[in-house]
């Protein structure tokens, strides 16, 4: 084997279920806490661009309409039910900075009753406008802007492209970036797969080289459009993405990228310590009760990415006790995730897939959970990942289909 190590056998053959942990199912649902240290306020789903790979497209027409309006019978309901002080508070969209009306009746208020909580969004960055830059400023929101850099195609025009809106961008940057306040985020796809290489194009963007950007993941698929077509590798496809990811270690340039980084650290202090897979969460972080994602109507909900109207909407927060997360499926109850060697890497892949779209989803996360357990080892020790073994077991995936339009 040249020295290159082996992994052998699996993560955690037989799961140990905590008496009182998150592990969601419908025999096992989850609940929510009003006193959350996380509140993900969703603004509504819409948004001006139409990614190709889009989490949220398949949730629109389950989105519970709002006026700006409901914003404040949003902030008079919260004081009936919200019973501690949250440390963040997420704004979500779609794109929510759509909603900017409804942002500025929200953050002010917000911002009065928690001063000490952290303020987040994401957005794609291609509605900003000097006054909004200004909101953003007054009350220190943390920004992600998401951006595939080379791979922007896939999710709609490039706002750098509009001498305009790269101005207002870099402004952005030039003013969050002290104390860390703001980054671009990206996610990995078939044919925009190197960590490295997105890192260089913005800071070529930017012309900056102490920008920040991190990875969303690897592409998921939520819905048949991602099965189709951006969400599917090939085997060739695949191999790219982990040594691309691997090599990124070894060159350094992943300890550059924050969720590269904290990957790493976390799975090598888990191997240290010996920790159990029972402790490990989903990746989303919303299979906890301390994490809570609600509408203006105070419906709570899945996670930020889904409507109130259908199966994720979970009821009211007026009623938080009445509250069960039975819409997901925990980690700990899917095979394949018991048996696998990087789960405290992936964290189960998006809770709430099931079939064709968990099972492409979680192929797509494994394989980019290697690349980083190979960089790992790289980085830790100048050895090369060989292979694994052991009884790791992988969830069936449908023959790739595709669309064809005709005219």
């Amino acid at each position: 084997m040249d020295g290159t190590p082996v992994l052998k056998g699996q993560a955690s053959a037989s799961p140990r279920i905590w008496e009182d942990a998150e592990r969601i199912s419908p025999q096992h649902p989850g609940h929510k806490l009003v006193n959350p240290e996380v509140l993900k306020i969703q603004l509504g789903l819409g948004c001006n661009y139409t990614c190709s790979y889009c989490n949220q497209s398949s949730q629109v027409e389950s989105m519970a309409m709002t006026k700006t309006s409901d914003a404040h019978d949003f902030l008079r309901d919260l004081d009936t039910w919200l019973k501690g002080a949250p440390t963040r508070i997420e704004f979500w969209g779609g794109e929510p900075l759509l909603y900017i009306r409804k942002l500025e009746i929200l953050v002010p208020e917000l911002d009065k009753r928690f001063p000490d909580a952290e303020f987040c969004m994401v957005t794609n960055g291609s509605l900003l406008t000097p006054e909004i830059l200004d909101f953003i400023a007054r009350y220190d929101i943390c920004i992600t802007v998401s951006h595939d850099g080379p791979g922007q195609y896939r999710r709609g025009e490039d706002p750098f492209d509009d001498p305009k809106r790269a101005a207002l961008l870099k402004a952005l940057w030039n003013e969050r970036k002290t104390g860390e306040r703001m980054q671009f985020s990206s996610v990995l796809t078939p044919d925009n797969s190197d960590p490295a290489l997105l890192r260089r194009w913005f800071v070529d963007k930017l012309g900056d080289e102490s920008v920040v950007t991190s990875l969303e993941g690897v592409v998921a698929t939520h819905d048949d459009k991602a099965l189709a077509g951006p969400g599917v590798w090939t085997e060739e496809q695949y191999r790219s993405l982990k040594e691309s990811v691997a090599s990124s270690f070894e060159t350094g340039e992943a300890l550059r990228i924050p969720a590269l980084r904290e990957k790493a650290k976390s799975f090598l202090q888990s191997i240290m310590k010996g920790t159990p897979s029972s402790s490990t969460g989903q990746k989303c972080g919303m299979d906890r009760s301390d994490h809570v994602a609600v509408d203006l109507h105070s419906n709570v909900l899945t996670c930020h990415n889904t409507g109130a109207n259908a199966q994720h909407g979970l009821g009211s927060a007026l009623q938080m006790e009445e509250i069960r997360l039975d819409t997901s499926t925990h980690w700990a109850f899917r095979e394949c995730c018991s048996h696998c060697p990087v789960l405290q890497l992936c964290g189960g892949s998006c809770m709430y897939l099931e079939g064709d779209q968990f099972a492409q989803s979680c192929e797509n996360e494994y394989q980019f959970g290697l690349g980083v357990l190979d960089g790992t080892l790289r980085r830790a020790l100048g050895l090369k990942l060989d292979r694994i073994e052991g009884d790791v077991r992988r969830p069936a995936r449908r023959k790739v289909i595709s669309i064809v339009a005709h005219a």
